[in-house]
């Protein structure tokens, strides 16, 4: 049985709506810059340190489907990932 990890302390405080926003643009925005992302990030109201945390998931986002809920965002530890050979989520 996996405990649960908390998340950062960059992203608790974080709506649910900012957090979504924060891991569909690391999943799918390939041509913004890190500075443009954390332009936008911030004037989604989200502080300046969260934005540059989030971005250094970003080629983890990038490069993997996770479950969702299961985010290396939201649990560190616990993240599950899409193996593409199994054709089903496991532990990342």
């Amino acid at each position: 049985m996996s405990t649960t990890h908390p998340m950062a302390p960059a992203f608790s405080a974080l709506t649910e709506t900012q957090l979504h926003t924060i891991e569909d643009l690391l999943a799918n925005d390939e041509s913004s810059s890190d500075e443009e992302l954390i332009e936008f990030f911030i004037s989604e109201g989200i502080p300046e340190v969260s934005a540059r945390q989030a971005l250094t998931y970003r080629d983890r986002y990038l490069t993997t489907i996770y479950l969702d809920g299961h985010t290396p965002i939201r649990l560190e530890r616990d993240a599950w990932r899409y193996d593409p050979y199994s054709r089903r989520f496991v532990p990342a």
